[in-house]
């Protein structure tokens, strides 16, 4: 198709060629010498397009090249460098290479061979933009070393490589980041990788950079809510806070911080354990035990565990048939076990408790007879326990319970017969019941029982001796004599029950007769009937409390002197003297019948008080213009 559509344009030129010729007796000699130059330019160019045009042809694969013609070989070159690989450009390069230098196609070889080394480097540098380094370093490489562009390929690679570098840099920085757990930091480093000239790193490289901190952070918040159960304490909560921190893989940022979770729990788990064991909660430790999963790395700790519980549960029954299988089995701990230390110092405890039992069995034995002679024979036997041995503290238990019965036996009775003595219900049978409970001494069984009853004893004394008198002092007040009342109130001593009773009416009593003072008082002050002595009058007589018997007295006289005041403020008005007269109203009492009246007056004084608008003359306003028509308060009707 494209050897047709060559020879149809050599047509057309020869075409134009005749015409030209016909009219030459009609055209300039130095336009033949422009035309003759062009159309032999036309020409070759012609034919060279049809030389490296030619159509593909699978004859190429058949060819003998030392033979071949300088056409095949350029025809079978382009074939080659459509292909578009590396391989395929450099044996076109090959190709059209071994024809000589003085071809007379050789300036249009040379540019399609300089065009095919290009399209090597732009190869190389996909690759490059892959990702692929070393391979586009590879690739740039196999350029021949007679072209032009091959200066070029040194110095492209180290482009590479620095740009390389300088994803490399801040992807580094960006693990720093992330392993100190720093997730803002690393994701403003991480942006920096958009800014590199390479696609691979600003994208790919990118986008996993942001997954791996978007990972990070959510497996860190995994460990905080795992660090948040550890915190919580429990055996349950420890345990589940190394399941958690367990499924963060080694491959993470956050796996050398789950490991240290793990390495504190299980610290916990085994302070825990020892805890248990020093309290002798064999029970609980073998529950514990039973619960702890073998990806602990403790299979050896938890063999041992198990034998110390199971020897401590057979030492728990307090046989001594029991403690010496409890010794045997721990005996089978050997010395090169985590434990064994632990397992020895447990033997020497229970071979003590061996002689403890005894004697603790031998004091039951004599406790069972169950009178106060067996019982104070058990404490005796009881009592030969040692402080250091390990059954003491049970020992202890056991004087303390049989003591306690002897106490009860004997206290007993005498807190009944003073009950029964309290029963009387009169002062002297109280005294006595109070003085026979008084004989249960501290520190036995019953004291504490016996003081509660003493208190409540008298209490009822107290009671039966104040309340004739507070009932006398209440009667003297009620009849108004206060003073006799709180004479009488006072004989009431602090610390009585009936004390706080006797202090509240004291203090009523006491308001009454300030109030009565007060109210004599501001009746003093308001004789000379003048503006001042009344306010002074209204001050005093306010200060007096509603709950006093005289408030409505001081009610009555507060109004009194108020309306006083407002005719007072009144008369002043009459006498054109309206600053006064408002100020004097003003100092009438809010809580006086006379208020109102006062704040209407003050009001209506005020307004004679502001100075009246003066009106504009029509002829003096302007046409068109608004004035504002005054009413008569003074204030601007708008429309």
């Amino acid at each position: 198709m494209e050897q047709s559509t060559n020879q149809g344009t050599t047509a057309n030129h020869t075409a134009l060629l005749g015409r030209i010729a016909l009219r030459t007796s009609q055209i300039p000699w130095k336009f033949w010498a422009i035309a003759l130059i062009i159309v032999s330019g036309t020409v070759g160019f012609a034919a060279t397009s049809m030389l490296l045009r030619l159509p593909k042809s699978p004859q190429c694969v058949r060819i003998f090249w030392p033979i071949a013609s300088a056409s095949k070989r350029i025809y079978c070159a382009q074939v080659e460098a459509e292909q578009g690989t590396v391989d395929s450009f450099l044996r076109a390069i090959n190709l059209v290479e071994a024809l000589p230098s003085d071809h007379p196609l050789r300036n249009e070889i040379n540019r399609n061979v300089e065009e095919w080394a290009v399209a090597i480097l732009d190869i190389a540098e996909n690759e490059f933009q892959r990702g692929k380094l070393e391979g586009a370093i590879e690739t740039a490489r196999r350029v021949p070393e007679n072209v032009q562009v091959y200066g070029l390929i040194e110095e492209r690679i180290e482009k590479w490589r620095s740009i390389w570098g300088e994803g490399e840099e801040i992807f580094a920085k960006v693990e720093e980041e992330l392993r100190k757990s720093n997730w803002n930091f690393a994701f403003r480093e991480a942006v920096n990788l958009l800014s590199v000239s390479n696609k691979y790193w600003a994208t790919t490289r990118y986008d996993d950079t942001v997954n791996k901190i978007q990972l990070a952070q959510e497996e860190s918040r995994r460990l905080d809510d795992a660090y948040r159960v550890l915190r919580r304490g429990g055996i349950d909560n420890w345990l589940k806070a190394i399941a958690d921190a367990e499924e963060i893989s080694s491959e993470s940022y956050a796996y050398q911080e789950a490991q240290n979770l793990i390495a504190d729990a299980k610290e916990k788990i085994s302070d825990h354990i020892d805890g248990l064991i020093d309290a002798r909660r064999w029970s609980s430790l073998s529950d514990v035990v039973n619960q702890l999963p073998d990806s602990l790395a403790l299979s050896e700790e938890i063999a041992d565990w198990r034998t110390m519980a199971s020897a401590g549960l057979d030492a728990q029954t307090g046989t001594v048939e029991n403690l010496e299988i409890a010794i045997l089995g721990l005996e089978e701990i050997d010395e090169d076990r985590p434990l064994y230390q632990e397992a020895q110092d447990l033997i020497s405890r229970f071979k003590l408790e061996v002689q403890d039992v005894t004697n603790l069995q031998e004091a039951r034995n004599l406790a069972s007879g169950g009178s106060i002679d067996d019982l104070n024979a058990a404490i005796a036997t009881a009592e030969m326990v040692p402080s250091r041995n390990p059954r003491y503290q049970e020992a202890r238990q056991e004087i303390t319970q049989w003591t306690t019965t002897i106490q009860l036996r004997e206290d007993q009775p005498i807190l009944d017969q003073a009950r029964s003595s309290a029963a009387g219900g009169s002062l002297s049978d109280l005294r006595q019941a109070i003085a026979q409970a008084q004989s249960i001494g501290s520190g036995r069984t019953l004291h504490n029982e016996a003081q509660k009853e003493i208190r409540k004893w008298r209490v009822t004394i107290q009671r039966k001796e104040d309340q004739p008198i507070l009932n006398q002092a209440i009667a003297l007040g009620a009849g108004k004599d206060y003073d006799a009342a709180i004479s009488a109130a006072r004989q009431i001593g602090s610390g009585r029950v009936l004390y706080q009773e006797a202090q509240n009416n004291i203090n009523k009593w006491q308001r009454e007769i300030r109030a009565q003072k007060n109210l004599q008082e501001a009746y003093l002050i308001a004789q000379p009937q003048t503006p001042q002595s009344l306010v002074s009058a209204i001050s005093v007589v306010r200060k007096i409390p509603s709950s006093t018997d005289v408030s409505y007295r001081a009610k009555q006289a507060l109004d009194r002197w108020s309306f006083q005041l407002l005719s007072m403020a009144q008369r002043m008005a009459n006498r054109s003297l309206l600053p006064e007269a408002v100020k004097l109203a003003k100092m009438i009492p809010r809580d006086s019948a006379a208020y109102g009246s006062a704040q209407t007056q003050i009001k209506a004084w005020n307004k004679s008080l502001r100075p009246a608008k003066p009106q504009i003359p029509p002829s003096l306003v302007p046409e068109n213009q608004f004035v504002p028509i005054l009413d008569t308060e003074g204030s601007d009707n708008t429309p």
